[in-house]
């Protein structure tokens, strides 16, 4: 998902969905959201999201994740609940 003003991109979302077990159902991960540092604080992120939240719903999904730490303070605001610990492992 792309948001823009003035035909100029000024932020994005990438996100992707996964059928689930644990969850009972597909969700849908936020894997990006990225917002110009000068619209940050304008909306832009929360009307990603929030497309995002509509079109994870409409598609049959039950929860919508996003794993990050960083941003914990706006996905909080948004409604998110921490729930887990996020592991990585990096190729050697």
């Amino acid at each position: 998902m792309v948001a823009e003003q003035s035909e100029v991109v000024v932020g994005y979302l990438l996100a992707h969905a996964l059928p689930t077990l644990f969850a009972g159902g597909p969700i849908l991960e936020i894997v990006e959201l990225v917002v110009d540092p000068e619209k940050r604080g304008e909306g832009v992120g929360r009307a990603l999201v929030e497309h995002a939240l509509t079109e994870a719903w409409s598609n049959g999904c039950v929860e919508v994740v996003a794993p990050t730490r960083r941003a914990a303070a706006f996905y909080e605001h948004l409604g998110f609940e921490p729930t887990a610990t996020y592991f990585k492992r990096k190729r050697p």
